[in-house]
């Protein structure tokens, strides 16, 4: 197909692409703006409509990016041919690629979460940095995790949190809730184990035993868990300081704790296979 050119009338597109930095414009219309090849090409194979997809044609170099261009172009998205100094306006990266889209992609009612056997779940209390909300996604999808559960603080759409995620946000099941109760009533109604970290916590992660389905639940960057949302956690745990730093950053406390869990239910299911082995070899009739 010929390249696209850039046209006089893009003024509506970079205002709406600026629209997009607000929050309430995101929730209500349940769409986002993201930035960069793996982004786009995430929302697609994750299946999310694309409104439109914008690009600088000098500066996409991409076959793959080309390639996706004219697929959206061929379904019947709208193409919009950007200028470079259109481009730099909506982009926020130093040496922009060239390619962008606007996606009809929003986070679901917790409501709508079924849990599935052996799942693994984070829940977010009130996160309000993108990029650690993001990075805990990217981190999940990482260590196999089923479901973010949004509560509070910044929201999954914002374009920092879908940067940080790499994509993933577009390929992990998302869903948001207004109320902790209803996270521990979702728990609670689908027998998952939550999990809450404290430093009073009278057992290290490495010794606590922990089965799935699990939901792991972190709090804000400067306040963490509240005690009473601990409490309400069917355990308890810490992460060993063992230097003088005497905190973590959220995702990589998140990281520390899925990963244990996910180690723990591997050794597990290793344990198990050996055993059954071991025993169908005992019962076998002797030769």
């Amino acid at each position: 197909m010929p390249v696209p050119r850039p046209s006089r009338s893009n003024r509506g597109w970079l205002e709406r692409v600026r629209s997009l930095g607000q929050r309430r414009v995101r929730e209500s219309e349940q769409v986002c703006y993201v930035e960069g090849i793996r982004q786009v090409l995430s929302a697609l194979e994750g299946g999310h409509e694309i409104e439109a997809v914008l690009i600088d044609p000098s500066r996409l170099r991409s076959e793959t990016a080309w390639a996706t261009v004219d697929d959206l172009r061929g379904s019947g998205v709208e193409v919009v041919a950007l200028r470079p100094v259109e481009f730099e306006r909506i982009s926020s990266r130093d040496n922009p690629v060239g390619i962008a889209a606007i996606v009809r992609w929003f986070p679901q009612p917790l409501a709508d979460l079924a849990v599935r056997d052996g799942g693994l779940y984070v829940v977010t209390d009130d996160v309000r940095d993108p990029g650690n909300l993001g990075t805990i996604a990217r981190t999940l999808d990482a260590a196999g995790g089923h479901a973010l559960i949004v509560h509070g603080g910044t929201d999954a759409g914002h374009p920092g949190a879908l940067r940080a995620s790499l994509g993933t946000m577009f390929r992990l099941p998302v869903h948001s809730t207004s109320s902790l109760d209803d996270v521990f009533d979702w728990a609670r109604a689908n027998e998952v184990v939550t999990i809450a970290t404290s430093a009073k916590a009278d057992h290290a992660l490495w010794d606590t035993a922990v089965r799935l389905p699990a939901a792991v639940l972190v709090g804000n960057e400067g306040e963490g868990l509240a005690a009473g949302t601990v409490e309400r956690c069917d355990l308890q745990t810490r992460i060993p300081m063992l230097g003088t730093a005497t905190s973590l950053n959220v995702s990589v406390a998140t990281g520390i704790i899925l990963y244990e869990v996910r180690r723990q239910a591997m050794t597990r299911s290793v344990d198990d296979q050996t055993e059954s082995l071991h025993l169908s070899v005992l019962r076998s009739p002797a030769e």
